[in-house]
């Protein structure tokens, strides 16, 4: 049976969709919205963890310029979260950054 295989750029666009329905959440309900912003990139998270995990010996240079952001993401998120800075357009230029990465990846462009 063939494993399935979401590719990276749909990804990033299925946390940006989650991103945009904790936006919509936080009309409404404010403190549930913002858990559910940093919530919504917990797949984005696991997902790039784990792929570091898998291919840690065989990773190209754009995989380490993505490592980059995502580190810089996972340390916006906990500094938000401890309330040392309140700086959430940052980690959504982070995840722009990440995508722009992807795109113009000359090495997989099926992704």
């Amino acid at each position: 049976m063939k494993a399935f295989r979401i590719s990276e750029r749909k990804f990033i666009l299925f946390t940006i969709g989650l991103l945009i329905v904790a936006g919509l959440i936080r009309l409404f309900f404010y403190k549930f919205g913002v858990w559910a912003f940093y919530l919504s990139f917990v797949p984005f998270v696991v997902y790039r963890s784990n792929f570091y995990i898998r291919h840690w010996g065989k990773l190209s240079s754009v995989d380490r310029y993505r490592s980059y952001t995502l580190v810089t993401i996972v340390v916006m998120i906990v500094l938000n979260l401890l309330g040392f800075q309140d700086v959430e357009f940052l980690l959504l230029l982070l995840l722009l950054v990440d995508y722009i990465i992807i795109v113009n990846n000359p090495r997989k462009k099926d992704n």
